[in-house]
């Protein structure tokens, strides 16, 4: 444990020297900025749209992070060949890539309390009152990023950050869509298109289950059978993910 420990102190470090606190300077900007100019053109509804501004902004700012530094993770150490020193010692290959993975979460986890943070004092200086239910979406953003990171951990287990990176922007993409894809499925008339669209909607990651902006926006009732269901869906397959990435990872050759 105290190995995997080292890796997540060691991610984590090297995370944070990329200058990663900057986004939260920008979203504080964005946010007040929205906040003071909203009301001549909100028309009696800027508080839903500074709501629905602020948790979109948080949640795009983590999915960037973790695809600049997650698509690097990996393939950052083989080009400062440290790689080689870390395999050398009595560490697991699976130890590397859950260590990275728990650094990299770690670091988004704090930026994501922090922007949550700062949302809720320009809510505070706006309305006169805090807004609490908005924080239960930390950790269902948090599940995305976990399935994210562990799509571009298993692409960066053998291939370049260039595809590692356009792979976690496709899932993204794919992932918020799944709802049409599965709508596709429903009224498309041909045999072959309706189980492939069937077999990619339930194959591939959907992000939408994370996704309670619209809920906690308008106030609309959030059920406890919707929220369990997406945390064991977020939990179970970043698990299969890693599970993966570590079989593929243990079998590369480093030369």
């Amino acid at each position: 444990m105290h190995r995997i420990w080292a890796i997540v102190e060691n991610t984590f470090k090297e995370s944070l020297r990329q200058r990663i606190l900057m986004l939260l300077i920008i979203f504080s900007v964005l946010v007040i900025v929205v906040s003071v100019f909203l009301e001549p053109f909100a028309l009696g509804e800027a508080p839903k749209i500074l709501r629905d501004f602020g948790i979109a902004a948080a949640s795009l700012f983590g999915v960037l992070i973790v695809i600049i530094i997650g698509s690097t993770l990996i393939h950052k150490d083989i080009e400062k060949r440290t790689i080689y020193t870390v395999i050398t010692k009595p560490v697991k290959r699976s130890e590397i890539i859950i260590g990275k993975f728990l650094g990299l979460l770690l670091l988004i986890a704090i930026l994501q309390c922090a922007m949550i943070v700062i949302h809720q004092l320009v809510i505070f200086i706006y309305e006169g009152s805090f807004d609490l239910p908005l924080f239960i979406t930390i950790p269902f953003s948090l599940l995305e990023i976990m399935i994210l990171l562990g799509i571009l951990l298993l692409f960066s287990s053998f291939s370049s950050p260039t595809i590692s990176a356009i792979m976690g922007i496709i899932f993204f993409v794919i992932g918020h869509a799944s709802p049409d894809l599965k709508l596709f499925a429903d009224q498309v008339n041909v045999a072959i298109l309706k189980y492939l669209a069937y077999g990619f909607y339930y194959i591939l990651p959907n992000l939408e289950n994370f996704n309670l902006r619209i809920d906690l926006v308008y106030k609309l009732p959030i059920h406890l059978d919707q929220l369990l269901f997406s945390i064991c869906y977020g939990l179970i397959y970043t698990i299969f993910l890693l599970y993966v990435s570590i079989i593929i990872f243990e079998k590369r050759e480093f030369k």
